[in-house]
């Protein structure tokens, strides 16, 4: 399978817009999904259950592994953050494919104030990460500024359920 995967993330798209709130995967080489991960930071209390962390926890707990070996990617809805980008770095995938960043994020607050590319060179000794960004933005890049127009409820990526 060739990165980036036009399938996955129309499927993340549709599920971030239907169900208000990011979402991640970890996948193969091959296009098979092994976790999902959406922001459960407000129900959990955790301040660290990003989608992209859940997504990785979750594929780290099935794969019973800390450390991917080679041919696993991550997906997300957003731009990932500091922690999601280190997340990424710390767990040996091979890369990271994101839609949406900090530019269509309405009044919510800048959650990637240390852009995922910046990280992801900084951490390059201890494992090099390859990087795909905005890729298929036009689809998601108006879920933010729509949902404040329709003046509905949303989570942010830290779990701060507000109405935009």
């Amino acid at each position: 399978m060739k990165h980036p995967n036009k399938e996955i993330m129309i499927d993340l798209i549709k599920k971030q817009w239907q169900n208000h709130s990011i979402y991640a995967a970890v996948i193969t080489n091959d296009g098979v999904i092994i976790s999902e991960g959406t922001t459960t930071v407000a129900q959990s209390c955790d301040p660290t259950a990003h989608a992209e962390v859940n997504a990785i926890r979750e594929a780290s707990r099935l794969l019973k592994t800390s450390q991917f070996p080679s041919g696993y990617w991550l997906y997300s809805t957003f731009e990932p953050c500091p922690l999601c980008s280190s997340a990424a770095i710390w767990a040996g995938l091979d890369g990271i494919v994101y839609a949406n960043n900090p530019t269509y994020r309405g009044d919510l607050p800048n959650w990637s104030f240390i852009r995922c590319a910046d990280v992801l060179e900084k951490g390059r000794d201890i494992h090099q990460v390859t990087l795909y960004s905005d890729y298929l933005i036009e689809e998601i890049k108006g879920y933010f500024t729509r949902h404040k127009k329709d003046n509905t409820k949303s989570e942010d990526e830290h779990g701060e359920v507000s109405s935009l």
